[in-house]
């Protein structure tokens, strides 16, 4: 009877399909095993540190997910992902010189990025906990004032790396397509206090990547 019962378990768990659906599996199917989706959306974001608030940052969030499901309610993806953050700052004001004129900061910084998710499915809603592995790819930050402002790229250069914390929401909207919105913030600086320009930054920790991101995921 135990041997019967060792090979029952054994073959549930190896089993390429999971007998019950969820978000992620495809309309009328059982949720498989692994499932991968395309992901497509928008960040929104801020970075703390630098003297300005407010998500005013938008950029562009996309890539590929794999997702391995352990059971119908728990499991665990991967994602490949390029995400543009970063930050900006406009203001009407007045100068001696110019007179009337808009000031503007722009700070773009560009990722590869690897989110490590963890996953709880119930009913229409799946919920999410992890880390996300990031890489810089470029970075871009200057201003428009009627002062001269130098922003050397060597002596002010971002870390190459960054880990954030990840929380998020998804939700099925239809059939193969769901929605899904995440909180993320930088576990480490994106840049230590000595490389920020003089007069942009905010305290002494230096700065902090913080954003939501909202995208469609579209599972196959």
């Amino acid at each position: 009877m135990k041997k019967w019962f060792a090979i029952l378990l054994l073959s549930g768990m190896c089993s390429p399909v999971l007998a019950q659906t969820n978000i992620f599996a495809k309309e009328g199917e059982d949720v498989k095993k692994f499932t991968g989706a395309l992901l497509l959306g928008l960040n929104f974001s801020q970075v703390d540190g630098d003297s300005y608030s407010g998500y005013h940052k938008v950029g562009l969030n996309a890539g590929a997910q794999v997702f391995i499901h352990f059971t119908p309610s728990v499991g665990m993806s991967m994602e490949l992902i390029y995400s543009r953050k970063g930050s900006r700052a406009v203001t009407v004001t007045e100068s001696p010189s110019m007179g009337t004129y808009i000031w503007k900061y722009y700070m773009d910084v560009n990722y590869v990025e690897v989110p490590l998710i963890f996953h709880y499915t119930q009913g229409k809603y799946d919920y999410e906990l992890g880390a996300s592995f990031a890489y810089l790819i470029n970075s871009d930050e200057y201003v428009i004032s009627d002062q001269p402002t130098t922003i050397d790229p060597v002596a002010n250069r971002f870390n190459t790396t960054d880990i954030d914390f990840t929380m998020g929401l998804t939700r099925k909207i239809y059939k193969n397509l769901l929605a899904n919105i995440r909180y993320q913030y930088s576990l480490t600086s994106i840049r230590p206090t000595d490389r920020i320009p003089i007069g942009y930054s905010y305290g002494n920790q230096g700065q902090f990547n913080n954003l939501f991101n909202l995208r469609l995921v579209y599972v196959f």
